[in-house]
């Protein structure tokens, strides 16, 4: 096949005026990409890789809203790996210190350039449409710093104005742009956040101990007679959990679905058309709950998580609790009870 080489020459026009010769031209003048839409695809991609529940869920946002979801999912994730995901030569000071320049600027009201640019001018833009507290972000960024260096927790109180910091905070900021900010919508936004971060920390116990982090309480260790050491050991002989290991679990993933149950009903204090994406969420969260019990509380050995099927059920019975409530059904808690489970 013969490939002719396009001309950019007008019909009748000479040579001398035709403009630059072609192999002159710029490719990224004749393929560019705007600089916000090229920011605005690098933060769907990174809630694609790293949220996929949330990326699943925020498909049913109304368009006019996804941006902004997406920009603050891409801030607080973007933070989140740097601490998170650094590597082991990388000095955790060097880390602290753009944390503390994220700090200045928040404090600062957001003027001059950002730490990372273009997302700090991106942020902006959802924090003063939305009218987002800046103390959401001081919080969380405190959470951060707690994170660096990796601490223990002696009881769930200390845990859970942990989750607070680097869960509830994003549950807030995201209550604001969904628009829900009366005390009932914004405490249940809070309590759904602490609930999510409480579900990952159960279903990444064993990766965590590799890393050297333990984040269950330990007076709930206390509780059921076990240690960090057994732990430990339980991880290294690869024997996978114990009685007492799963007494505990069994303890914490309770309590955890106890956390689902006092938030999720805030939902429908949502405006009707941003329900959906949230009631998802939180329902595909609380499956890993599910899938941890499923798999006799084995989280050292292996990370629960929820299939594509899954997903798609959750989605079909999100949209019909979605109708029923709009049909004026008093759903409450017991509706967001209702399962679709496995045919056998």
């Amino acid at each position: 096949m013969r490939v002719v080489k396009p001309s950019f020459q007008r019909e009748g026009a000479s040579s001398a005026s035709a403009g630059p010769p072609e192999e002159l031209v710029s490719a990224s003048s004749l393929c560019s990409v705007p600089a916000a839409a090229a920011s605005e695809a690098q933060e769907e991609a990174l809630l694609a890789h790293h949220g996929r529940t949330f990326h699943f869920a925020a498909r049913f946002l109304p368009g006019e809203l996804r941006p902004s979801f997406v920009t603050l999912y891409a801030f607080f994730r973007t933070l989140d790996d740097l601490v998170d995901e650094r590597r082991p030569e990388e000095e955790p000071r060097a880390i602290a210190e753009e944390l503390r320049a994220w700090r200045a600027w928040f404090l600062a009201d957001r003027q001059g350039t950002a730490p990372r640019e273009p997302l700090g001018s991106r942020l902006t833009q959802v924090v003063e449409r939305y009218g987002v507290p800046g103390t959401l972000f001081l919080d969380f960024l405190e959470g951060l710093h707690w994170d660096l260096w990796p601490r223990e927790f002696a009881s769930f109180s200390r845990l859970r104005a942990y989750c607070y910091r680097v869960a509830g905070t994003v549950g807030l900021a995201l209550a604001h742009v969904l628009g829900a900010t009366s005390g009932g919508a914004l405490a249940a936004a809070e309590g759904l956040g602490i609930a999510m971060q409480l579900t990952n920390i159960l279903r990444d116990v064993g990766g965590d101990l590799r890393k050297g982090r333990l984040y269950l309480p330990l007076e709930d260790l206390a509780r059921f007679g076990l240690s960090r050491s057994h732990l430990l050991q339980l991880l290294d002989t690869g024997q996978g959990p114990d009685a007492a290991f799963r007494d505990l679990m069994r303890y914490e993933v309770t309590r955890t679905h106890l956390c689902y149950a006092q938030s999720l009903p805030g939902v429908w204090l949502l405006p009707p058309d941003r329900r959906l994406p949230i009631l998802l969420a939180g329902r595909l969260y609380r499956r890993i709950l599910h899938a941890i019990e499923q798999h006799d509380y084995d989280v050292l050995r292996a990370r629960a998580h929820t299939t594509l099927t899954e997903k798609l059920r959750e989605a079909m019975l999100a949209l019909t609790l979605d109708r029923l409530w709009r049909r004026g059904e008093q759903l409450g808690a017991f509706g967001l009870e209702v399962s679709l489970e496995d045919e056998p």
